[in-house]
């Protein structure tokens, strides 16, 4: 046996490329492809391709669907069905439910940054290297946005229930399993019998307007989207839904969102022959921070403000007011004013009026809105209306106050160096140079008695031996 293998081993010594024609070409392609190419086993693990982010309608993909039946498994639901853009219905014991996935596979939705910037709660920022932790961050800001609503409790809109991933869990709006319709398809004839009674539109109208100032004073939050296609229709009130794209009233871009929200509304239910307030009074009736922020309270104030609005009408040269106000720099802060002073000189001066500014109700120096007649009759809540009213006479009475309490002090400290005798060394004003030298020579001639009474210094240090 060990002959035999010898003499096989010997034959394929003799065995080579070097005449083969192929052998030169070979060589060179293993030369210049070996560093390329790798033989280490890999697990199972790191072999992933674009398979497994595939997705469904644009959001189901592997990881959602897996969160999707582990929600199911710990009986946050029973069953899912049906479709609405990417909401779906969903059945459990507490009613119908609503589930929101957020696409991972198609971001539609591009301009994400103008709602980011200036808002506190992204300060650290968020990734954009993978869509699924872009859009998981969006999820979980949507979410924390209708916790704040619900907590509000006069705003209609959806209960959230569960956060998980892109996957947001939330009450359906809506009976028998079908989502309620949107103002828009209300205004259109199409078919909400099932949902309610015809609409009111200036009800609806009045709620909405009273739904924004809450969202703004107590959410402290600017939908950044508010229009027909983002309000539905249900037992004669509108509810607001989409509030993934809501922004915290501080941030840089808060009031012009604010401007466009009053703008798609105004510009709604004038359609539907409703007769609104201007842009700038939408506006500024958001933001006022001298009204009551409790919706009883300034129910009266709103009345007032509808009255005179149905009183004035609407007309083109109101029109190209809210054309101009939607293009004018609004002031977040006082800091923000260049020419605070100034305005406020002017003020006093009345040389202009506070509707002339347009950061008088934002910043809360005094109200541009038209303040109602009655506001003296209704007790407390018209305290507010008599301090605003009365600002102006307080600051110069505290002005005058304060010049004659100035004058007491330096009648006071005049009346002291009188007793003591005190002479100030400064020079005075406008000294003459003949009374500039009588005032050295009395200097001179004050420091020469002073000497004279003065302890020589031999007797000073022998008295302060002794006395040791």
């Amino acid at each position: 046996m060990n002959e035999d293998l010898d003499d096989l081993l010997d034959e394929f010594d003799d065995f080579s490329l070097e005449n083969d024609g192929t052998s030169e070409q070979t060589k060179f392609i293993c030369q210049k492809y070996e560093n390329k190419v790798d033989f280490s086993v890999k697990t199972s693990n790191q072999n992933r391709d674009s398979g497994d982010r595939a997705t469904t309608n644009h959001a189901l993909d592997k990881r959602t669907i897996f969160i999707i039946f582990k929600m199911i498994h710990q009986g946050d639901f029973d069953e899912i069905n049906g479709k609405e853009a990417n909401v779906y219905h969903a059945i459990s014991s507490r009613g119908d439910l609503a589930i929101k996935l957020h696409m991972t596979s198609k971001l539609s939705f591009k301009a994400r940054n103008k709602y980011v910037q200036g808002d506190f709660r992204m300060r650290h920022g968020y990734s954009t290297c993978s869509s699924w932790k872009l859009v998981s961050k969006w999820a979980e800001k949507e979410y924390r946005n209708l916790v704040r609503i619900d907590k509000a409790g006069s705003i209609p809109s959806p209960r959230p229930l569960k956060l998980k991933g892109v996957l947001v869990l939330m009450t359906l709006i809506g009976k028998n399993g079908l989502p309620a319709p949107k103002l828009k398809d209300v205004a259109n004839e199409k078919d909400w019998s099932d949902f309610g009674p015809a609409p009111d539109w200036p009800v609806i109208y009045r709620q909405v307007l009273e739904n924004v100032r809450t969202l703004f004073q107590k959410c402290r939050l600017v939908h950044g989207d508010l229009s027909e296609y983002n309000l539905l229709y249900m037992d004669g009130r509108a509810w607001m839904i989409d509030v993934s794209q809501a922004v915290e009233h501080e941030c840089d871009q808060a009031l012009e969102l604010l401007r466009e929200d009053c703008y798609n509304v105004n510009n709604f239910f004038r359609r539907q022959g409703v007769i609104t307030l201007t842009l700038r009074e939408f506006f500024e009736w958001v933001v006022d921070p001298t009204l009551p922020q409790e919706e009883n309270e300034s129910k009266p104030y709103l009345d007032d403000f509808m009255k005179h609005a149905e009183e004035r009408g609407f007309n083109k040269t109101l029109e190209v007011e809210d054309d101009a106000f939607r293009s004018v720099y609004v002031p977040r802060r006082l800091e923000d004013v260049r020419r605070y002073v100034s305005d406020l000189k002017r003020l006093r001066a009345g040389l202009i009026k506070p509707e002339d500014l347009y950061y008088t109700a934002v910043t809360g120096v005094k109200s541009g809105l038209p303040r109602p007649k009655n506001a003296k009759e209704r007790g407390e809540d018209a305290k507010w209306y008599e301090e605003s009213d009365h600002s102006n006479e307080e600051n110069e009475e505290n002005e005058s106050s304060n010049k004659e309490e100035e004058e007491e002090c330096e009648n006071k400290k005049n009346n002291e160096k009188k007793i003591s005798g005190f002479v100030s060394p400064r020079r005075p004003k406008d000294e003459s140079p003949e009374s500039k030298r009588a005032r050295k020579k009395a200097v001179q001639l004050a420091k020469a008695e002073k000497r004279q009474e003065k302890i020589p210094k031999h007797v000073k240090k022998r008295a302060t031996k002794s006395k040791s």
